[in-house]
């Protein structure tokens, strides 16, 4: 049995532990998460019925908001075709450009600014996605369309299980792999997920593929149901919490996966199938607590307020996870140069992307606080959502998931 001298070291241990007291923050991530999570029950449970602020969009504000549906508009065809051109210079340069992350257009690009502004933008501002997927611009020239097979059914009513299976391995690459910034890895991933979702379109039908298998397609169009006042009245599909759970497990481990907390894990040997055990059980534990939510609520409310609760929260973490490491502050200033010198040949057109580069432009407690703050505002958003046409008691299963969710992602997200 050890001595009372021999345990004081460990206690030594445990009370500096980066989750009960992270060096950037005024208060320990503990007390903020608990603080966070009682905001989350006063705004979700003193609201009022049917809120001014909460209900449905104007007609005004309706239209398609799925970048598969319908035609385009002049306007779209043409930042259509500029987001195409980017996406294949992303993918060449990824290939075949210069191996240093710094000097190549892809990883900043792809990894370390689109990914979480488009999220971003999407949830303030609406269908981003419709005028610059890609994916779906590259389909339309080539795959079969089935909107006459599809006619009647709206695109949220089609199950989403298989958009949570193909996010399964995206959430992999940026949670579970060592560096998701390598250009070689960023340019194989842009080129198999391309290649994979137009197999899909042209093998069952474009909009049938990008409606039920796409996992970012879809998620972008959920998000920006937000700004156009649907997201209280949206009907969620089914597998809907399945990929939600998968999305917000498989980013928030990304955090963890990067942290102090994880550093003896990756000096073992076999560490990457550690990760991804972890990864899986992270996306697994978010899963449940939302089908435990959905069932609870059931008889209350029904079934759609989790999902419809939890579609902030996503972006929340997608944004606060980009945050970490100063990925995406450094990836937004090394952009311009970039351009200029998208393969890393020296071209300089429009000066070295390092120069000038301030690698902590928010310092260890800005980042650190504007994280939290990021994550705060998503669940209270959440929140809110949450008191759309509920009474107070018919709110507390969801707001119970949305209190976890706040608590566990305070203290995840900023651990490193």
């Amino acid at each position: 049995m050890p001595s009372t001298a021999q345990l004081l070291p460990a206690a030594d241990v445990v009370v500096a532990h980066p989750v009960l007291q992270h060096s950037g923050l005024a208060f320990p991530p503990l007390l903020v998460a608990s603080i966070a999570a009682w905001a989350v029950f006063v705004v979700a449970l003193a609201l009022p019925e049917r809120a001014p602020f909460i209900g449905p969009a104007p007609a005004a504000a309706s239209g398609p908001l799925s970048s598969w549906a319908g035609p385009l508009s002049p306007s779209q065809l043409v930042t259509r075709a500029f987001a195409v051109v980017v996406l294949l210079v992303a993918i060449t340069a990824g290939r075949a450009g210069a191996d240093d992350q710094l000097e190549n257009l892809a990883p900043a690009l792809v990894v370390g600014a689109a990914w979480p502004l488009l999220v971003l933008v999407s949830i303030a501002l609406g269908p981003i996605w419709r005028w610059c997927d890609p994916w779906d611009s590259l389909a339309r020239l080539g795959a079969r369309s089935d909107e006459g097979e599809l006619a009647g059914h709206h695109d949220d009513a089609r199950p989403v299980w298989p958009a949570a299976v193909l996010a399964l391995p995206w959430v992999w690459y940026l949670g579970a792999t060592a560096d998701p910034l390598d250009p070689r890895a960023v340019g194989l991933v842009l080129t198999v997920y391309t290649v994979v979702t137009l197999a899909g379109c042209v093998a069952v039908g474009r909009q049938r593929w990008l409606a039920t298998a796409e996992p970012l397609g879809i998620l972008l169009g959920w998000l920006s149901l937000l700004p156009r006042g649907r997201l209280a009245g949206w009907q969620p599909p089914r597998g809907a919490e399945a990929l939600l759970g998968v999305l917000v497990g498989g980013v928030a481990f990304g955090a963890v996966r990067r942290s102090q907390q994880w550093t003896g894990v990756d000096a073992a040997t076999g560490a990457w199938a550690y990760a991804a055990l972890a990864l899986a059980g992270s996306c697994a534990a978010v899963l449940a607590l939302l089908v435990v939510g959905r069932r609870v609520a059931r008889p209350l409310h029904g079934e759609a307020g989790v999902a419809r609760a939890v579609v902030p929260v996503v972006a929340a973490v997608v944004v606060a996870v980009a945050l970490g490491r100063n990925r995406l502050t450094s990836s937004l200033q090394l952009l311009p140069g970039l351009v200029g010198d998208p393969f890393g040949r020296g071209w300089d057109l429009l000066g070295p992307a390092v120069d000038g580069l301030d690698p902590a432009p928010l310092g260890v407690g800005g980042l650190l606080t504007a994280q939290v703050a990021v994550l705060v505002v998503g669940h209270l958003v959440g929140a809110v959502v949450v008191a759309w046409r509920l009474d107070r008691r018919a709110r507390m299963p969801t707001t119970v998931v949305l209190a976890v969710l706040m608590a566990v992602t305070v203290v995840a997200v900023p651990s490193h």
